[in-house]
């Protein structure tokens, strides 16, 4: 009888030994060990460029209601200028008695009076007659993107969308007055004067193909379109009316 209880006793001991085992065997195959590799580090995002056609348009409004000093800088002239304050040339140059050929140098003190102390000319016949007859096309056949606005200081023009490299034709015949880049939200800029009345710009171009004092015709090839100074390939154009930016839709075909 004490054998049969010490065989007992062993095959107790067996089983619980079996049972320990079997619930190690479960546990190790439910747990799993995790080597956690150093993960790559979240890449840094690039900063959105800022919306730079929101420029055009602040100085002229700042100085339209205190006036201002502006201090000219290599590749200035009174054309870029006048596009910034949104003012005529010849007005700029009557406050700063700048003779023709309307010549200014780096670090000269160029003024620009307040609407307060501004002439506004009143013409006696409503219906305005354009002694040269202007005739204008299109500068790009592209999709408008930006419309032109009078109350809102960032559409001085309008934006036309296309493709790097796309033609881009002078809306009008006339004398190409500034090419550069020198004006901040302007990228590759080409002005061109087509009489004493009318302005044309032409900003954010790739390549200009015309150089400055030579004469253009109407529809002549005189860049590319590009990206430089913008968030995207536009056009950004605008035509001057006595230096204020009138719609050009008002008079592209």
């Amino acid at each position: 009888m004490l054998n049969t209880l010490n065989d007992m006793q062993t095959d107790d001991r067996l089983k619980f030994k079996f049972l320990v085992f079997i619930l190690f065997f479960i546990l190790c195959s439910c747990t799993r060990i995790y080597n956690h590799s150093e993960k790559n580090p979240i890449p840094k995002k690039e900063p959105i460029k800022d919306r730079v056609y929101f420029t055009y348009g602040l100085k002229s409004k700042e100085a339209e209601e205190s006036g201002g000093i502006y201090i000219v800088k290599k590749g200035d002239s009174l054309y870029t200028i006048s596009l910034l304050y949104d003012v005529n040339y010849k007005s700029i140059a009557k406050w700063n008695n700048i003779k023709k050929p309307y010549k200014i140098t780096p670090g000269q003190k160029i003024v620009i009076k307040s609407k307060q102390f501004r002439k506004q000319k009143v013409s006696k016949n409503k219906k305005y007659k354009f002694s040269s007859n202007l005739k204008w096309v299109r500068p790009h056949n592209g999709k408008i993107s930006k419309e032109f606005s009078y109350s809102d200081i960032g559409k001085k023009g309008i934006d036309i969308t296309g493709d790097i490299g796309d033609d881009i034709y002078s809306a009008s015949e006339g004398v190409v007055v500034y090419t550069g880049n020198g004006i901040k939200g302007y990228g590759n800029l080409i002005i061109i004067k087509h009489n004493e009345t009318f302005l044309s710009a032409y900003a954010h171009t790739n390549k200009i193909l015309v150089k400055e004092d030579s004469k253009v015709a109407k529809g002549q090839l005189i860049a590319k379109l590009g990206d430089s100074d913008s968030i995207k390939p536009i056009l950004h154009f605008q035509i001057r009316k006595n230096g204020k930016s009138v719609d050009p839709e008002n008079y592209l075909p």
